[in-house]
């Protein structure tokens, strides 16, 4: 009987499979680029005017969105005449219509007035400063002339989930999203005249019909994108968020987004001039969100945590 020849095939070759980069930025990516982020001296005078006017002079709105979006359904505004902790719902829009609290104290210097104000506050545990250092606002402290003035951002974490959303975020994404127009939603510069049409489409739900106040729908917002729940408002997660929201198509083209890093040395040219239209030689006339930031460090306006 004769035997069957075995056959011997041979090997198939072996194929790599490519592993996909990914085109969202890596924390230490964020890091390296904003550290050697340098702003071109000649929109130097540009951007300041657009933190004097616009970001600084609207803070405490910013600081106010941020404080109604930590303390939920608790209306911080009206602490004066109900409890912190009352489970009594308050509808949405009736939140905006209390008046500040009014501490009947008599035109005193700040240092009077930071003391006066920490006794009468003092069991609720405010950590008071009367004169804030660079980023106390990122880290959650308070400023006394904002008590004063109504505005109760710095509330220590004692409600909710999350970490207060740095009022400069909002005021970067205000920027990106509505030019800093106070008449328009938050969620993508649609008017306040009525429910947004664009993505997210038929926002917001707060219990009501248009108009809308600014407030109310950049609440909305934020809690859609679940930015209550974040814990850490560190300087790559901001970043990232903020580069979100027009998306990571630059990244895939090898180039850094305009929408952070324009007016630096960190862009030269490259944008979309229309959804899903890329110009190589076009050049964003828009300053970066990170821009912003950053020189909004330099002048220890604020100061951002890096982790």
């Amino acid at each position: 009987m004769k035997k069957k020849k075995r056959i011997i095939r041979p090997a198939l070759p072996t194929i790599k499979k490519k592993v996909k980069k990914s085109s969202i930025p890596t924390a230490i990516e964020y890091l390296l680029l904003f550290n050697g982020c340098v702003i071109n001296k000649e929109k130097l005078a540009a951007v300041d005017k657009i933190i004097d006017e616009k970001i600084t002079q609207n803070r405490s709105r910013y600081e106010s969105v941020s404080s109604l979006v930590r303390l939920g359904n608790s209306n911080l505004l009206s602490l004066g005449k109900k409890s912190l902790f009352a489970s009594t719902y308050i509808p949405f829009f009736d939140r905006f219509n209390t008046n500040p609290i009014n501490l009947n104290i008599p035109s005193l210097n700040n240092s009077m007035a930071a003391t006066t104000a920490n006794q009468a506050y003092g069991a609720l545990n405010f950590n008071l400063k009367t004169q804030p250092t660079a980023g106390v606002f990122g880290n959650n402290y308070f400023d006394s002339s904002s008590l004063l003035n109504g505005d109760f951002f710095g509330i220590n974490n004692s409600f909710g989930g999350g970490a207060s959303i740095p009022w400069y975020f909002i005021a970067c994404v205000h920027y990106m999203e509505c030019s800093f127009s106070f008449k328009h939603h938050l969620h993508n510069g649609d008017p306040l005249t009525g429910y947004t049409t664009h993505v997210p489409a038929n926002r917001p739900k707060v219990g009501h019909g248009p108009p809308f106040t600014f407030e109310e729908s950049a609440v909305d917002a934020l809690k859609l994108m679940k930015y209550d729940k974040v814990t850490n408002w560190s300087l790559p997660f901001i970043l990232q968020k903020l580069e979100g929201y027009n998306g990571f198509g630059y990244s895939k083209r090898g180039i850094h987004t305009p929408y952070l890093w324009s007016f630096s040395n960190q862009y030269t040219k490259g944008k979309y001039v229309k959804d899903g239209v890329f110009s190589a030689d076009a050049v964003s006339q828009q300053m970066g969100a990170a821009v912003i930031l950053k020189r909004m460090e330099d002048r220890a306006i604020i100061s951002i945590p890096r982790s």
